[in-house]
């Protein structure tokens, strides 16, 4: 549960990082915000990178593996973690 709560420590991170630091230079200078979903992917990647964090390590024998997949759902938000993790 540990890890769990890190993992959404870290998708709140990177939601505020886009919120309040990318989102309005992509509204300044009108770009297509298309693009706010690598840009997210690559900021929570970072995150989890740095961290370390391997959500799927009791699963998958690669630890980078792991933290790739970990670095997704990172950068995919709070409801990509939500899905990811919520019971049948």
């Amino acid at each position: 549960m540990e890890l769990l709560t890190i993992a959404s420590f870290l998708v709140g991170a990177t939601n505020r990082i886009i919120e309040h630091l990318v989102k309005p230079i992509f509204d300044k200078f009108s770009l297509d915000k298309f693009w706010l979903a690598y840009v997210s992917l690559a900021i929570g990647g970072g995150l989890v990178w740095l961290s370390t964090v391997n959500l799927f390590a009791a699963y998958l024998p690669d630890p980078i593996v792991g933290r790739v997949l970990t670095a997704i759902v990172a950068g995919g938000g709070a409801t990509l973690l939500h899905d990811v993790f919520d019971g049948p």
